[in-house]
């Protein structure tokens, strides 16, 4: 106890900030005493900690005040105090009606959550604000999935709201995709609203999914991605239905964090501002719980991924039974890998050309690298324009395209990237000649402009562009898989899922993607091969054998299949 109250009242920052959880637990007036200074105090990081901390002790009855102050003042340390009071008071749980359980026989019903960016069945508003691949992954897949003989029907639960460029699209109540379906859950304000903004209202989105359940229910199998709010909730939610929960399990934060770590950004000292900013401590938490909660866990392959696991999960991966993880690849539909060149005209051909119409006549022509993501700073967007625009012979030689983010109304997370972006070219002033942003672009024209890229673009673009995944990180890169399936030659990062698929010197190049200097290399090796044809069918072939929407389906309905004959083993 003494070392505890030590670490809290004069160790460092870090140190002071999470020995608040281990002092929850202890049964003294004096660790009592530290946990309501911190949660009183001004110090708002130490505040939080400590009103999440409180849920491990009995209830304190002078906590229960400044946790009722912290909880009405909402964002993520209100969320954490209305947890630590719902498991202190018994908050009532929303009603739910009658029918939960599902009759045997028949196709599985899925539910899918996933209420971060942008879902729409035609994927207007993919790689706008947190979406990405992510729903890109999520529309395909469902399809897939609703043609699968082993399904009924796959329900998608994601977030309502008004948006000025496509008006009714995201506030519609559902959307079909065959016969399955997207249900949009009503929270929050009414306009976008970016995921770390979500935590606050995770009581009104177990409320809003419980009643959506009730009302669209029953499922055999929950899907959950992702350590966000709606994971949260939602595991919340089906666990008190009694559902199986599937977690897709990435060590997100883990890996930013060591990272950071080894690249010198984050310490002792500056982890607690990291901390309020991101929520590290809480979201590492919350895959541990998953990994606990969770009847089955899919993981994405890659070489060494159970050591690399174990490496950043720590004691908790090895509790993990077998049976319960499961690899699955994740695909892209068969027809992204298509020798075809784009016919002329078309939308994405238009926007792709306007866009290249911007930059000076002179380097209208030159072939095209082309990147594909949503504007993060884990995407690492700008350090490949300084990659490209810092390097005579890449500048030029290629316009850079740039497609992704909400370039009209930016998400404050957006906004830093374009800011870094602009930044960049402060200081290299001539990237601007042959820099294209193209903003989001619907998912269907994103396939046409990697063609394109491929291809070129009459009067445009060369043919034999060159593909960028300058990632810091990358779980699997369904861009990155896209563009190897279009044939183009690809950069992207060692580690993660790309080594995965991107066959070193075969299809592509794996770099370090924070070092400037091996991402130049990687761009410029990529470039010496952009004629090779048979290197583009390797890639084409690749993808058809290996990493097809259909066979991701199958994979899943087995561990769906498998997951819901557990449950009922169990039940019996």
């Amino acid at each position: 106890m003494r070392t505890l109250a030590k670490a809290a009242s004069v160790g460092d920052p870090t140190s002071r900030l999470l020995s608040l959880h281990a002092l929850a637990p202890v049964a003294s007036r004096r660790a009592e005493r530290l946990l309501l200074d911190a949660l009183e105090g001004t110090d708002a990081g130490r505040r939080e900690h400590a009103a999440w901390a409180l849920a491990a002790r009995p209830p304190v009855s002078s906590a229960l005040a400044p946790l009722r102050a912290l909880a009405a003042d909402g964002e993520f340390g209100g969320m954490l105090a209305g947890l630590t009071l719902d498991d202190w008071l018994g908050q009532p749980r929303p009603t739910l009606a009658n029918g939960l359980r599902r009759e045997p026989g028949g196709g599985l019903r899925i539910a899918q959550v996933s209420l971060q960016g942008r879902l729409d069945a035609q994927l207007q508003g993919a790689g706008a604000g947190d979406g990405g691949g992510l729903a890109t992954l999520l529309v395909s897949l469902t399809r897939a999935l609703d043609s699968h003989p082993g399904v009924s029907e796959v329900v998608t639960f994601t977030r309502a709201f008004e948006d000025p460029s496509l008006p009714g699209v995201y506030s519609a109540d559902l959307e079909p995709i065959g016969s399955s379906r997207i249900k949009r859950l009503r929270f929050g304000p009414e306009g976008y609203l970016p995921t770390p903004a979500q935590w606050q209202f995770r009581p009104e989105i177990e409320a809003a999914l419980a009643r959506s359940i009730a009302r669209l229910g029953p499922f055999d199998v929950a899907h959950l991605r992702f350590a966000d709010a709606g994971t949260l909730a939602a595991a919340r939610v089906f666990r008190r239905l009694g559902v199986p929960v599937v977690f897709t399990l990435a060590p997100d934060p883990h890996a930013v964090l060591r990272e950071d770590e080894a690249a010198g950004r984050l310490d002792r000292e500056t982890f607690p501002a990291a901390d309020l900013e991101h929520h590290y401590a809480f979201r590492a938490w919350l895959v541990d719980w998953m990994l606990r909660e969770a009847d089955a866990l899919a993981v994405l392959p890659r070489p060494g991924i159970e050591g690399e696991l174990r490496s950043l999960l720590g004691p908790s991966f090895d509790s993990v039974e077998s049976g319960r993880l499961w690899e699955i690849p994740e695909g892209i539909a068969i027809d992204a890998a298509s020798p075809r060149p784009v016919a002329p005209g078309g939308a994405a051909i238009g926007a792709l050309g306007d866009g290249v119409r911007s930059v000076p006549e002179a380097r209208r022509g030159l072939p095209l690298i082309l990147t594909v993501a949503r504007l993060h700073r884990v995407k690492g967007i700008p350090q490949l324009v300084e990659a490209w625009a810092g390097h005579q012979e890449l500048h030029a030689g290629f316009n850079l395209v740039v497609v992704g983010g909400d370039l009209d109304r930016p998400t404050p997370e957006e906004r830093l990237v374009l800011d870094e972006i602009e930044a960049v070219l402060q200081r290299l002033p001539h990237g601007r000649a042959g820099l294209v942003l193209l903003g989001h672009r619907p998912h269907a024209e994103v396939s046409q402009v990697l063609r394109a890229g491929a291809h070129g673009i009459p009067g445009l673009a060369a043919p034999g562009g060159v593909y960028a995944c300058p990632s810091r990180k990358e779980e699997f890169g369904l861009a990155l898989l896209e563009a190897v399936g279009a044939g183009l030659p690809v950069v992207g990062p060692d580690h993660g899922g790309p080594p995965t698929y991107v066959e070193e010197g075969r299809t592509g190049f794996l770099v370090d993607t924070t070092d400037l200097e091996s991402l130049r290399t990687g761009l410029a090796r990529a470039a010496s091969v952009r004629h090779d044809a048979a290197r583009a069918e390797r890639g084409r072939s690749l993808v058809r054998e290996r990493f097809t929407v259909e066979a991701m389906a199958d994979r899943l309905v087995s561990m769906y299949a498998h997951v819901t004959r557990e449950a009922a083993l169990d039940a019996a």
